[in-house]
């Protein structure tokens, strides 16, 4: 969830230990502004699928709120009968790419070799959709006062339907990794009329509440971010862990180095979620450095620090008074989660720190209409291999392939 984040802190404290860095400073290190070109040599969505033999598209999506959101596709092959379309969104801090860059065997690559129309989402506030209609997200602190509750008011339901529109499908399948998959939650639960447009949901370790959160380093940042907001907000630090930051070129440089890219990249999940040696390849971590982290807002981080401390699925606390304003009462109210009422399937790792089995348990006894609630049998399977495992085709998809099957009820809209 937050892993280039707490490798960059962790950095930070080592070289500036001896000076007294403190976690504000090391913050006020992450959400600098960006340096032009350090990542212009880094391959975007599009080169990679290119790459690896696939044709890309890219694709611009306007919110009702004024967002534009990049978007992109890998269209089916020439020789493929139509399937239902696949709209794949991220978790925190990453982007589209994350779904591809573990090369042949990404989630993005398999779903392309089954013929699948596979649609790619970015959120609001990562590189690929830092742009609005009207505010400028460098000069604007509203561009940046939204969290994962506006990603899943405005951001999924405005790519379901940029989706559906462009393939002239009925019904979509929808896969979520972590905050793809809470975004997906809480807009059933403010739209539930989306059910009807969502054949399938399948949960990648779905982030909804997150008190039971094993990450030390997770709380940390987080629950400091949380408490820090307003100081931040108002010291003009809106956007935490933007691409392209120093730290990230000089990690980017090591990277190159497969030897150092495999230590780096072990030493900074591990730190964060739990060891799984060889799970996730040298060359995989050299692409995640080109691309992770994504970005976001401070509030959308400080939403996270809300959750690992709340047992209910609530939306963003703004405190009693601002909540009295925005909801109409002083504590904020909580989502939903019987009103996700079309088949899901949930995957999830013993030994994912980030999203923890008891929240994990909660959150699907919650759920109406489970198909199946699955366990990886690799008793090492954490948060990140859901993206980046190099396994992830031999050990999620066959069952993952199962039910794609089933609900593989392609239906097309005469005339829209």
């Amino acid at each position: 969830m937050l892993f280039m984040l707490h490798g960059c802190l962790i950095l930070l404290f080592i070289s500036g230990s001896l000076a007294g860095l403190n976690l504000l400073s090391a913050v006020a290190n992450l959400t600098s502004r960006p340096l032009e070109g350090i990542t212009k040599n880094n391959k975007d969505f599009i080169q990679i699928a290119i790459e690896n033999g696939y044709n890309a598209e890219k694709h611009e999506v306007i919110t009702d709120d004024g967002y534009i959101l990049t978007v992109y596709r890998i269209p089916p092959g020439s020789k493929c009968t139509k399937k239902t379309p696949m709209l794949l969104v991220h978790g925190l801090l990453l982007s589209a790419e994350c779904f591809v860059d573990s090369g042949p065997n990404a989630p993005g690559f398999v779903l392309a070799q089954e013929c699948y129309d596979v649609w790619f989402g970015n959120v609001r506030g990562n590189y690929h959709s830092r742009r609005h209609v009207t505010l400028d997200p460098d000069r604007d602190l509203e561009f940046w006062k939204f969290s994962v509750d506006e990603m899943g008011l405005f951001d999924i339901p405005a790519m379901i339907d940029y989706v559906l529109d462009a393939t002239n499908a009925e019904k979509l399948n929808y896969i979520g990794h972590s905050q793809g998959g809470g975004s997906f939650f809480m807009m059933n639960s403010e739209k539930p009329e989306y059910a009807d447009k969502i054949s399938l949901f399948i949960g990648l370790a779905p982030a909804t509440r997150q008190y039971y959160t094993k990450s030390v380093i997770d709380r940390l940042v987080a629950n400091t971010i949380n408490s820090l907001q307003a100081t931040l907000e108002a010291s003009g630090v809106w956007e935490v862990a933007s691409r392209g930051l120093p730290i990230q070129g000089a990690l980017e440089a090591l990277g190159r180095v497969p030897l150092l890219a495999d230590t780096l990249g072990n030493v900074g999940l591990s730190t964060v979620d739990s060891p799984h040696p060889g799970s996730i390849t040298s060359e995989t971590f050299r692409r995640m450095f080109e691309h992770v982290p994504a970005g976001t807002s401070i509030q959308n981080l400080a939403k996270y620090g809300q959750a690992m401390n709340e047992l209910k699925f609530l939306k963003f606390n703004y405190g009693s008074e601002e909540n009295l304003k925005v909801y109409g009462v002083s504590e904020p109210p909580e989502y939903d989660l019987g009103k996700t009422t079309m088949p899901v399937v949930i995957f999830h790792g013993k030994s994912d720190h980030i999203v923890d089995t008891r929240d994990m348990d909660w959150v699907v006894s919650q759920l109406p209409n489970v198909l199946e609630y699955v366990t990886m049998a690799d008793p090492l399977w954490n948060h990140f291999d859901m993206a980046f495992s190099q396994y992830w085709k031999k050990q999620l998809y066959t069952t993952m392939e199962k039910y794609l099957k089933k609900y593989d009820n392609i239906t097309l809209i005469e005339h829209r």
